[in-house]
């Protein structure tokens, strides 16, 4: 029987962390069908995202410093991007590696996931900056999609395990 004491903590934070990447799944469709018929407020956005809104930007009124998206921008923005998902990915690693291939033996899941991750955040990286969409969403939802398996992946293991 399940109780309070059999409940390990590797369990546990197994859990939150799909739980995390859950909530961040839905935010990200709330958002996105939340503002699905309205347009991006003006340079707010890089210019390929308007293909997103089928040109519904709004024109900007303002001929004051408008935001120009040079290449140095999309570095800069690509940079906070990443600091933002790799978080969550690199505990997920970690407690894969710590958990997961303590039960397998070896270290084969944690690095499928890394080198799995670690090249779709580089396509994306290349295709944000080089503004190439649909490729920018594409390379950024297989990335996600990796997190979210690593993150089952570890509750799986973790739910089997006999303690």
């Amino acid at each position: 029987m399940l109780t309070v004491n059999t409940i390990k903590p590797g369990t546990v934070f197994a859990w939150f962390m799909l739980m995390m990447i859950i909530r961040r799944i839905v935010l990200l469709l709330v958002a996105g069908f939340s503002g699905w018929n309205r347009p991006f407020q003006p340079d707010t956005r890089v210019p390929e995202d308007k293909i997103l809104k089928r040109d519904q930007i709004e024109p900007s009124n303002s001929t004051i410093n408008p935001v120009v998206f040079t290449k140095d921008i999309r570095v800069n923005k690509t940079i906070g991007n990443d600091s933002e998902n790799d978080t969550y990915f690199i505990i997920l690693l970690f407690a894969t590696a710590v958990f997961s291939d303590t039960v397998s033996g070896d270290g084969t899941r944690t690095i499928i996931y890394g080198v799995i991750y670690l090249f779709f955040r580089i396509i994306y990286a290349i295709t944000y900056i080089l503004a190439l969409q649909p490729w920018r969403t594409i390379a950024y939802i297989f990335g996600l999609a990796c997190t979210l398996a690593c993150s089952l992946d570890l509750v799986i293991t973790l739910s089997r395990r006999t303690y």
